[in-house]
């Protein structure tokens, strides 16, 4: 048997701060063994050492079991102090109710007495207030005909009220009641449930047989009558009267009134946008303030520990992003640290299993695509970061499309496998005034480089790199092409080399973002662009390439070397020559026809396919 803790509140205030005896009848759900109500019987017969229900009583008792769907549980009493069980005279009475109320197997007859305050209780007997009485349960059996088998009873209390009331003081709000409500998901049972008011909400805490074991079910309902439910976590390392309160204020951010939003389990809220917090990864939560406002606060405070350095500026800045692998990933995590304030992602792959080795990607990410997957990192960073996806190549995005993105940017981070998205980038960059970084590894990510295109102060990527392709070649530094894809061969390497040749290109990049802005930082890319070498080569083992030529017997050289090139435009260059001579990318084919064309061609004159 399970007794609401409402139900002993009630004794204790209805009989036990009475003088003996005064009784009431116990009520609950039909066919369920719960207690949920005490209804009082001031109207009893009583004298000092005896009680007999009310026709009031039974009156009362025959309108609930009508109207609310509850039965007769048994019949509640006080007795003189010492005297903790039935009389011969009460067994006679319960024996009568069995007798009247064949459908029940059990008749309850506790027993209110009072007892010294901190005596030892045994297990059928529970404290009440005022402090000094108890109850002690008892239950009648059928016996034979006309009698009844009383015994010690222990009850289960199911400490609803309790617990709804430390949640009340966790969320500043009041408990409204305790009773019994119909869930659809309950069948036709009713089960116990307790109603909260706080700043707007009304809160319906529904418990089942489980509880505090099991978690309940928590209805919220706003102003507007729209209910949703709660998803709670539920802890049972907490003691359980503190279950309930620590679940629900993971969700609910005192002060009320509360408001919907969405952040992390425990707040603070960050957005109002749910396919924002389905990218981050958030939860539901109830909240008094504006999460806009949230969000801001934690991207100012990432110029905490950069002030002098940076410039606030970059809050308002937009990067694009092209490939979101090893480079990419690392290179807009570090620039979302620093505070730049909007990326656009491009990248048509997944995350798989290798990407974990040299990326900020995790299990969880498996299968996911890249750039949603890089966009909950960068939330996770910054709340505040605008996001644009594009889980797609670059060039299906389509002229016009790619022609927005960079027109929108101002930098654009060029860090995909895929040569010919790399010189995409490039036209479209230059042609639409934009500031570039083109990222690259070379073989086994021995060394790398970061070229800087700066429209009408650098030449272009395909200019600066022409040369590049046969000297890594001859000095085994060229990273070999898939002929099956036309993209370059994923490289053996450790995440150390490949973040190392990203890091400077996020440092180049946050200086190319900051010109003009006073921050010190914009010197390093200025200049580099003055003193006319855009192009940063480093490396990440001793002795490599061509930089023993470079240092010679200098001392002190070793590993992570770099050497900052000069490299020349070409006239006659459709994206960096003589203005007159120069193509608009929105004239140029994305992709150059694929080997099926020229197959339909030859076959039958007409192209297969583009």
């Amino acid at each position: 048997m399970r007794v609401l803790d409402a139900v002993l509140r009630a004794i204790g205030e209805e009989l036990a701060v009475h003088p003996a005896e005064r009784g009431g009848a116990l009520v609950g759900p039909r066919g369920v063994s719960l207690v949920t109500q005490l209804v009082p019987d001031p109207e009893g017969a009583a004298t000092e050492a005896s009680y007999r229900p009310s026709r009031a009583l039974d009156a009362r008792v025959k309108a609930l079991e009508r109207e609310d769907g509850l039965e007769l549980k048994g019949i509640v009493h006080s007795h003189p102090p010492l005297l903790d069980a039935p009389s011969a005279q009460d067994a006679a009475e319960l024996a009568e109710g069995l007798r009247r109320n064949g459908h029940l197997a059990t008749y309850l007859a506790p027993i209110v007495t009072r007892c010294d305050p901190g005596s030892r209780l045994a297990p059928h007997e529970h404290a009440l207030s005022p402090p000094g009485s108890k109850v002690s349960f008892f239950g009648a059996w059928r016996a034979g005909e006309d009698h009844a088998a009383v015994r010690p009873l222990q009850v289960t209390v199911v400490p609803l009220l309790r617990d709804a009331e430390r949640l009340a003081r966790a969320i500043g709000g009041e408990v409204g009641g305790v009773g019994l409500v119909d869930v659809a998901a309950a069948g036709d049972a009713a089960l116990p449930a307790a109603r909260l008011l706080a700043g707007g909400l009304e809160l319906l805490v529904v418990v089942g047989d489980g509880y505090p074991a099991l978690p309940p079910l928590v209805l919220a309902t706003n102003a507007d009558g729209e209910t949703e439910q709660l998803e709670l976590g539920w802890s049972l390392a907490l003691a359980e009267e503190d279950r309930l309160a620590a679940a629900v204020r993971t969700i609910l951010l005192p002060p009320g009134p509360y408001r919907a939003a969405f952040g992390p389990r425990g707040g603070p809220a960050l957005t109002a946008d749910r396919e924002r917090a389905r990218l981050a990864g958030w939860g539901r939560l109830l909240t008094r303030g504006d999460p806009a406002e949230g969000a801001a606060r934690l991207r100012d405070a990432l110029f905490a520990r950069s002030a002098g350095l940076v410039s606030a500026a970059l809050r308002e800045r937009t990067v694009l992003v092209a490939g979101c692998g090893s480079v990419g990933s690392y290179l807009a995590e570090a620039l979302a640290r620093s505070g730049v304030g909007a990326f656009a992602l491009v990248d048509p792959e997944s995350v798989e299993a290798p990407n974990l080795s040299r990326t900020g990607y995790e299990v969880g990410d498996l299968g996911r695509a890249k750039v949603e997957a890089l966009a909950r990192r960068l939330l996770a960073v910054q709340p505040a970061v605008g996001l644009s996806l594009h889980a797609t190549a670059l060039d299906a995005l389509g002229p016009a499309p790619l022609d927005t993105l960079v027109r929108a940017a101002d930098l654009v981070v060029a860090a995909t496998d895929d040569p010919a998205g790399q010189r995409l980038l490039d036209r479209f960059a230059y042609a639409r005034g934009r500031p570039a970084l083109f990222v690259g590894l070379y073989a086994g990510a021995q060394g790398g480089e970061v070229v800087m295109s700066v429209p009408g102060r650098t030449p272009c990527y395909l200019c600066a790199t022409r040369t590049r392709g046969a000297l890594a070649r001859e000095g085994g530094g060229a990273r070999e092409i898939d002929y099956g894809t036309a993209r370059l061969r994923g490289e053996l390497a450790i995440g150390p080399d490949v973040h190392h040749v990203a890091s400077a290109a996020a440092k180049l990049g946050l200086s190319l973002l900051l010109a003009g802005s006073g921050a010190p930082l914009a010197a390093l890319a200025e200049t580099a662009l003055s003193d006319g070498t855009p192009y940063l080569t480093t490396s990440t083992v001793p002795g490599y390439w061509f930089y023993p030529q470079v240092f010679g017997d200098t001392p002190g050289q070793h590993a992570y070397q770099s050497v900052w090139l000069t490299p020349a435009p070409r006239q006659d260059c459709p994206v960096c020559g003589d203005p007159s001579g120069r193509v608009d990318p929105l004239d140029v084919p994305l992709r150059g026809p694929r080997a099926a064309s020229f197959a339909g061609v030859l076959r039958d004159g007409e192209p297969a396919g583009s």
